[in-house]
């Protein structure tokens, strides 16, 4: 069994207040979750209003897979236009 985990940082431009940025980043997990059955968090930056890091966290038994799918998971991500990713990481715990 592999455990992977994708850090996003995000920046969102548009976002004027931290009710803003936590509008939007609510929408995006929640798209996120339905479309991908992933467990996601903001882990940093909570205090920022522009800035945000997304911790992402799957599981499959293949490597692989789970490196395909956080491509996608990234790739939509990135097709947000309220949000811009200005870095990634990925890890395999386990």
């Amino acid at each position: 069994m592999s455990v992977g985990l994708l850090l996003l940082d995000c920046y969102m431009p548009e976002s004027q207040s931290l009710k803003d940025k936590r509008r939007i980043l609510t929408s995006l997990e929640e798209r996120l979750r339905r479309q991908f059955n992933i467990a996601v968090a903001e882990v940093e930056y909570q205090d920022q209003w522009q800035r945000a890091q997304l911790a992402i966290v799957m599981v499959n038994t293949n490597w692989r897979m789970l490196q395909s799918s956080m491509s996608k998971l990234t790739e939509y991500v990135d097709r947000d236009r309220r949000v811009e990713i200005t870095n990634t990481e990925t890890r395999q715990l386990c």
